[in-house]
């Protein structure tokens, strides 16, 4: 790969999007916009109950409807389906008809009996001796769950993972400590609200599955659908397009795929299947809600001396995996972070009868990072410290060695990232003050990690590029773009290397016809890291084979040689045609492999104008300074910054999936609240630091995730500062600032 960070051709810069021009004239195709002639429609009868036994279920008159190709119950779901729901929302029966008319007079036809069962809806009491027994099988659809083990004797039972980690001797650095700060924190369960609903066409072959939809981890969906149904083979297609996932369309949905996969395979036709709104928000997946206690001590010069964290995360019924990435994040990024010598952590995550969680933007970290910035702004308030500065005086740095692992941090812009995040945000500061509004401003760091790859885990993906003959160049990889602008900046990878114009270059998400070996698809912030760098090699060794070719027309060695906008360039500026050379088409492959994962690392600036009067908050200024390592495409690294921001704004100020019981009581978009253009900073900046990942194509690392974590503490330190008063529980809504405001009166 090209590495001398000066005569970069097509990295480094901004390019056109291949799907720019699709998506904003309406012609994309999303996984919603697609059917198939001979598919039928489905729908599922769902449990308005959060736990109970299926007593019966008859669908004799169902069956009777005209156009109706068939019923199943849950029962006739395939792996562990069994006679007993456990969520709102959850399967009890579902149809198969010509017409989306007769699913839903078949659906009203279906005669049930659910009879209750207790649930449990505190995940901190799920774990418990005494609470109902949620989920008697843990490894319930899982085909890569780890081994657990529990070592507190107060978890007992409806544990879904459990992680415990100590290091050095707490107790010494809290009697070391001049100030020590407890605290409890929640956060919300939180719904990735994507425009496109989840839809599925599933379609059997004999022994084979094909199911057709937006999974940005096909592998692991595969690897789940196979081990529900048995002795089959499982393959995963792509629509054309893909929407936006925020981690919402990484894994398979229990009653989506197996469920349209079992009509498909009960009336031997295809079977299109999609998600209502309600459904989005009560069968797809939210963010875990989780429960964080947070003690820490600090000496009077500053330093942290130690820290312990307990957490307490709901999984919802049904394990998915998702609870492990959780509790790993929430053990490892606040000494991925702080420089701590003494540390212990535990955490659980609970199944519970609430609707199910899974992976969302950030997985884990928003939850630590939000519980631990605020958690150290108030040590250093109450400490008499200057909360910015005492952070700086604790983070990490280049090749600092994490204590639970021993590798060290190979690249680390937080120093950067603070003193160009603070000038920038000294100039968005507003002057303005009135009787009414008060100001206040906040500081928050965050990190994660690059890839799901570590000590224990190595990542892998392969790309597979192929010049045609007449010049132009295909990738292929196992990845998708869902959203983020893959396809723009692999494709730039492959000209840098190539010398291939941009525009004669496609590149194409996963076809299983055409398959590539890929670990984990498009999630964890791997496809620039990782799969680009599979990209890059393989382009490299396309660019060797076609210099060789040119070597002797030009009368040069290969190594003198270089190709420009498809031209082969000899030192006396003799050019041949890339296309000239071929007889046929040629292919560059690559694998590449990782059991490392580069922190990218985060400093955001928040100022907010507080109304005293009604208690609004307006978040009025923003910093967002980000170490993305390398940006490929600069224009996508700002979106992708820009996109974090709305979303921490949402997190800090807005959105929650709430439950009475565990049934939602705000599924829809008319009562549930996303943040608008309107809630978006009046002033706005983000700078982007690169700091050079040695590991990664360009020195590039993930900026998608990473840049999330520090946006809403930095928001809700801002509300401290103005108010005086510290929020424990996200989101802090304007009704909540008006009622601390109101007992505040003298």
């Amino acid at each position: 790969m090209a590495d001398d960070g000066l005569s970069h051709r097509a990295v480094g810069r901004d390019a056109p999007r291949p799907d720019s021009r699709r998506k904003v004239r309406g012609t994309a195709r999303y996984g919603t916009d697609l059917d198939r002639e001979d598919a039928l429609h489905a729908g599922v009868l769902r449990a308005e109950a959060p736990h109970a036994e299926v007593a019966s279920v008859d669908t004799t008159a169902a069956t009777a409807i005209e156009d109706v190709a068939a019923a199943v119950t849950r029962m006739d779901l395939p792996g562990g389906f069994d006679d007993r729901v456990r969520h709102y929302g959850d399967v009890v029966a579902a149809v198969a008809a010509e017409s989306k008319e007769a699913v839903e007079a078949a659906l009203d036809a279906i005669e049930y009996e659910l009879d209750p069962l207790a649930s449990v809806h505190d995940a901190r009491e799920s774990v418990r001796e005494g609470a109902p027994v949620v989920q008697d099988d843990p490894e319930f659809g899982q085909p890569d769950r780890h081994p657990v083990g529990v070592d507190n004797p107060e978890y007992v039972q409806n544990v879904d993972d459990y992680h415990r980690l100590e290091v050095g001797d707490v107790e010494a650095g809290f009697a070391a400590a001049d100030h020590v700060h407890e605290a409890s924190y929640r956060t919300p369960r939180v719904t990735h609200c994507n425009l496109d609903r989840h839809c599925c066409i599933a379609e059997w072959d004999g022994d084979t599955l094909e199911v057709t939809a937006t999974l940005g981890n096909r592998g692991s969906a595969e690897r789940t659908l196979e081990k529900l149904f048995g002795d089959c083979e499982v393959t995963v297609a792509q629509p054309p397009d893909s929407g936006s996932s925020f981690g919402g369309r990484s894994l398979a949905k229990l009653t989506l795929e197996p469920v349209a996969a079992t009509l498909a395979r009960e009336t031997g036709r295809p079977v299109r299947l999609a998600f209502d709104r309600e459904a989005e928000f009560s069968a797809a997946e939210s963010r875990h809600e989780t429960y964080i206690d947070l003690k820490a001590g600090a000496t009077d010069d500053g330093r942290l001396t130690t820290l312990t964290v307990d957490v307490v995360t709901d999984t919802g019924p049904y394990p998915n995996g998702v609870g492990h990435i959780v509790l790993k994040s929430c053990r490892d990024r606040p000494i991925d972070l702080y420089d701590l010598e003494h540390y212990r952590y535990e955490g659980v995550a609970a199944f519970t009868n609430n609707p199910p969680a899974g992976e969302y933007r950030g997985i884990g970290v928003t939850q630590i990072v939000w519980a631990l910035e605020s958690h150290l702004d108030e040590l250093a308030r109450k400490a008499g410290f200057d909360p910015v500065a005492f952070r700086a005086e604790n983070w990490v740095a280049e090749g600092y060695e994490r204590p639970h692992t021993g590798d060290p941090i190979t690249s680390c812009g937080l120093a950067e990232c603070f003193d160009r995040g603070r000038e920038t945000f000294a100039d968005l500061r507003s002057e303005d003050e009135t009787d009414s509004v008060v100001h206040g401003v906040g500081v928050a760091a965050g990190g994660q990690i690059t890839t799901p790859g570590s000590d224990k885990n190595t990542d892998y993906t392969e790309a597979r590029l192929r010049i045609e003959p007449d010049g132009s160049l295909t990738v292929h990889t196992g990845a998708i773009d869902v959203g983020q602008g893959a396809l723009t900046v692999l494709g730039q990878m492959a000209a840098e290397e190539t010398g291939i114009p941009l525009d004669r270059i496609t590149v194409s998400g996963y076809d299983p016809d055409d398959a590539v070996a890929d670990k984990y698809g498009s999630i964890a912030n791997r496809t620039t890291y990782l799969v680009g760098k599979a990209v890059a090699e393989a382009a490299a060794d396309l660019a060797e084979q076609v210099r060789s070719r040119a070597a002797d027309r030009l009368g040069a060695q290969s190594a003198d040689l270089t190709v420009e906008d498809g031209q082969v360039v000899a030192p006396d500026g003799e050019t041949v045609a890339v296309e000239t050379l071929l007889d046929e088409a040629i292919e560059g492959t690559a694998r590449t492999e990782t059991n490392t994962a580069p922190i990218g690392y985060g400093v955001h600036f928040a100022e907010v104008a507080v109304d005293t009067d009604t208690g609004k908050v307006d978040v009025t200024a923003f910093v967002a300074a980000q170490d993305v390592g390398f940006a490929i495409h600069p224009t996508l690294v700002e979106g992708q910054l820009e996109g974090a921001v709305q979303h921490g704004i949402e997190f800090a100020t807005l959105s929650e999936l709430e439950l009475d019981d565990g049934v939602p009581t705000n599924p829809t978009f008319a009562d549930y609240p996303v943040s608008l253009a309107t809630e978006m900073p009046d002033r706005l900046a983000c700078e982007i630091v690169e700091s050079n990942e040695a590991s990664g194509p360009y020195g590039a690392k993930g900026v998608g995730t990473p840049s999330l974590p520090p946006v809403a503490p930095a928001i809700t330190n801002a509300i401290r500062d103005a108010v005086g008063v510290r929020f424990t529980d996200a989101p802090v809504r304007d009704e909540d600032v008006f009622f601390v405001l109101q007992e505040a009166e003298p």
